[in-house]
């Protein structure tokens, strides 16, 4: 089913005032959290302060990781941390609770974590992502976007405190040595008879919340309460934000993760540059007190992001698999 635009359905927020510091900014944007929350748990932010330049160029070099041959990029080859480059063919949307995923995501993906990990709060005292040799513009290009994306992505954290009745500074401690990726993707077009092929099957993120920067060609879509599949406002210049799965443990199911897909309709090679922003990935999640209650006893045993992805990874990844015997 091709999805729909259903204009003010996910709304699209300016964020400026509420960077600023504005008086009643916070409170606003979090009445827009919450309400969109309740819906679609999708917003578009506008003027969010990260440069047009860089999001250009952060584009464009990933378009240039993409074109080197297979043989370069096998040679970056994702492990067991996700870190590195993910072949068409590597990762089925097994976990999936929304559709049935049988073909894996027609795709490619290039995965940056963290290139200045802090040994003190973080169980990594290096650099361990895979850069490809004699792509040095490459490296500074992502490893400015990386950090660009962090930096705003811990300044919405007392926003969403505030829609779950908690003190702005309720997550610091969990969100140091937050657990970030950028996962640059590749969609080609896909085959002409591919049937049930997406180009990333519907599926939720693990994430606490993802910045989506506004990709030249449409492909994101998104599923709706009513189940009914729709597209984002497209605002040039925004970022897509949504909420994932580890909200939903903060909050006890008070905001659960929005089901999205991306299908390549366009006919055109796609990019995209995702950024997942959760918590360290040792820090335990609790439901936050604000959200139990006799009525509302906590759904969730306590676990840190680490073991969390761990299951889901191995479902969804072969190469996290072990190999049968």
């Amino acid at each position: 089913m091709n999805a729909s635009t259903d204009a003010g359905r996910i709304p699209v927020i300016d964020v400026a005032p509420y960077l600023a510091e504005a008086p009643g900014a916070e409170a606003r944007l979090a009445a827009e959290v919450e309400r969109t929350c309740a819906d679609t748990g999708f917003l578009v932010v506008s003027n969010h302060g990260v440069p047009q330049e860089l999001i250009d160029r952060a584009f464009a070099s990933a378009a240039t990781f993409f074109s080197l041959s297979e043989t370069e990029k096998l040679a970056l080859k994702i492990e067991d941390r996700n870190i590195g480059y993910l072949p068409y063919g590597g990762q089925t949307m097994k976990t999936s609770t929304i559709e049935v995923a049988t073909k894996p995501n027609y795709s490619e993906s290039f995965y940056i974590t963290s290139p200045d990990p802090d040994p003190s709060v973080q169980d990594v005292a290096e650099d361990l992502n895979k850069w490809p040799p004699g792509m040095s513009a490459f490296k500074a290009t992502q490893v400015e976007y990386f950090q660009t994306m962090r930096a705003l992505a811990r300044r919405f954290l007392p926003a969403f405190a505030r829609v779950l009745g908690l003190p702005g500074d309720y997550f610091d401690d969990d969100f140091q040595g937050a657990n970030c990726t950028v996962r640059l993707i590749q969609y080609s077009p896909p085959p002409i008879d591919a049937g049930d092929v997406f180009g990333f099957a519907p599926h939720t993120d693990g994430s606490f919340f993802t910045f989506l920067p506004r990709s030249e060609l449409p492909g994101l879509e998104v599923q709706t309460k009513d189940e009914q599949w729709v597209y984002p406002p497209d605002v040039p210049g925004a970022f897509v934000v949504n909420t994932g799965e580890i909200l939903s443990r903060y909050s006890n199911d008070r905001f659960v993760p929005t089901p999205h897909r991306v299908i390549n309709r366009s006919g055109r090679v796609r990019h995209a540059m995702p950024f997942f922003f959760g918590p360290n990935r040792n820090k335990v999640i609790h439901c936050a007190p604000t959200c139990v209650d006799d009525r509302h006893p906590p759904k969730y045993v306590p676990m840190s992001s680490a073991q969390l992805n761990a299951v889901k990874d191995k479902t969804n990844f072969p190469h996290r698999r072990a190999p049968s015997r």
